[in-house]
């Protein structure tokens, strides 16, 4: 797993692995709107089928990025290179983890809802109770995503 402290692919001075999760944070909003759009669509299954992948594959870039950033020292590590305000940073820091933290929850939800209750998705129940709380769960995605890559900009740009 060495490859992964090497340096990385954006021109800046973090490690690899962060250029990579920064590029999946990134487009996230975008793979959930798609699927999102697939629903609209009244394509079900596909947008069932790739809500999921999109939440695993999001589980385990996030794994990833735990495991590096503890292995290199976490964020005080980080921060040293950083010329952000540290009080800043660790408000900011706890405002992204927060929102990342109950987006999660309620994506679980949303997804585990979704899977339990796909039977019966053509009933109005299941879609108005599924919509309501997919909404907030797409919004946390998108602030997860935005605050997120602010991040990595004020640790490694900035």
């Amino acid at each position: 797993m060495d490859y992964m402290f090497k340096e990385g692919f954006l021109h800046t001075h973090a490690p690899l692995f962060m250029d990579e999760v920064t590029v999946v944070v990134a487009f996230l909003p975008f793979l959930v709107a798609y699927a999102i759009k697939l629903a609209k669509d009244k394509k079900y299954k596909a947008h069932a089928i790739m809500q999921i992948i999109i939440y695993i594959v999001g589980l385990i870039v996030v794994s990833y990025f735990e495991y590096g950033a503890r292995v290199m020292g976490g964020f005080a590590v980080f921060m040293k290179s950083s010329g952000m305000n540290l009080q800043f940073m660790y408000i900011f820091l706890s405002f992204h983890v927060f929102i990342a933290i109950m987006s999660t929850l309620i994506w679980s939800y949303t997804v585990f809802h979704g899977i339990k209750n796909y039977k019966n998705m053509m009933s109005k129940e299941f879609r108005y109770r599924h919509l309501k709380i997919a909404k907030p769960a797409f919004v946390g995605v998108v602030l997860t995503s935005l605050t997120g890559v602010m991040l990595y900009m004020f640790l490694f740009v900035f």
